[in-house]
């Protein structure tokens, strides 16, 4: 080979090195979020620009978490949140800390009377080695990444005891990632009465692409206000087929199908939604089946599960959660 052909060879052999070295940076540098298939539950897995990983609840058990950690490779976690202690966001966790090494642990500081579990997956938290129990107030800012805003838009901060189920659900840890001019949004189960009270404090603050919607579909959750204030583009609602909840309601998918958001269920199986590194004219993607579509002849297999109870559950508008939120955004 003469001396001209191997300096040719040479070049052609640092473009495709060059060429290979940023599409790597450019995967690493995207944020990648599955919304796994759990059944009735919730569980989300967020990998960040920087090579860190999130968990944000677990789902109702611990075969489904399993096998996405097995089949992901995932060996560490660097921030686990619970968003709130019920049993279908809190018992996959359990899986999790006995699987992989856990760095940190997010938690509220709500105590359901009712259940020992959640207790138990605090107990696994406090008896892993490395991880740090944190307790994040509403309005401040999660440091996960450094060209990711991770922002917490409600929790219940000071210790509560809390007995009623939507109780509960309003002490959800509500986070806002905004990376790329993208916002996605998870709000655990927190109902309407928190879903106004951020709306009062939080204002365009909630704007968001993604929106994983509200307590499975609940009625209770995702009014019009709130929709309106978010502005989905893509919502995904986290549910079980034939759940005795009767999850999604009629009216809320109602309500989030008129903000034209399409609506895809993880019945279908775990939904992914990738948001590139900063690149002019490159949109977000979401991978999973064909869209939620009232007018398509066949229907998801979840909508033969909507229902409408004869007599509506009372709701409490002025639980401790909203009390403890209202605290906060006057300090």
């Amino acid at each position: 080979m003469t001396s001209t052909a191997l300096k040719t060879c040479m070049r052609k052999a640092i473009v495709v090195f060059t060429l290979l070295l940023l599409y790597s940076s450019g995967l690493r540098a995207q944020l990648n979020v599955y919304y796994i298939n759990v059944g009735q539950g919730d569980a989300t897995y967020i990998e960040l620009p920087n090579g860190h990983n999130v968990m944000i609840d677990g789902g109702p058990s611990a075969a489904p978490i399993e096998k996405f950690i097995k089949d992901k490779g995932i060996t560490t976690i660097d921030h686990i949140v619970l968003t709130h202690p019920h049993s279908d966001h809190y018992r996959g966790l359990k899986k999790v800390f006995a699987m992989v090494d856990v760095k940190n642990f997010y938690d509220s500081r709500a105590e359901n009377i009712e259940a020992k579990g959640d207790n138990n997956l605090r107990e696994l938290a406090d008896a892993e080695p490395s991880c740090k129990t944190h307790y994040p107030e509403a309005g401040s800012k999660l440091n996960w990444d450094s060209r990711v805003t991770v922002k917490v838009l409600n929790t219940c901060p000071d210790p509560v005891q809390l007995k009623y189920n939507d109780d509960v659900n309003n002490c959800s840890i509500v986070l806002r990632f905004f990376y790329n001019g993208t916002g996605l949004l998870f709000t655990g189960d927190a109902e309407s009465s928190i879903e106004n009270a951020m709306m009062r404090i939080f204002k365009s603050g909630l704007d968001s692409y993604a929106l994983k919607v509200g307590h499975h579909g609940s009625r209770y959750s995702s009014t019009n206000k709130f929709l309106e204030r978010v502005s989905p583009k893509v919502a995904i609602i986290s549910v079980g087929v034939d759940n005795v909840y009767g999850h999604p309601h009629k009216e809320a998918l109602d309500r989030v199908r008129a903000t034209g958001a399409k609506i895809f269920f993880t019945t279908g199986g775990t939904q992914t939604l990738s948001i590139p590194a900063p690149r002019k004219g490159v949109e977000p993607v979401l991978e999973g089946p064909v869209p939620y579509d009232p007018a398509a002849p066949v229907l998801p297999l979840v909508e033969a599960a909507i229902y409408k109870p004869e007599v509506e559950a009372p709701r409490n508008v002025n639980g401790p959660a909203r009390e403890q939120l209202t605290e906060q955004a006057a300090r």
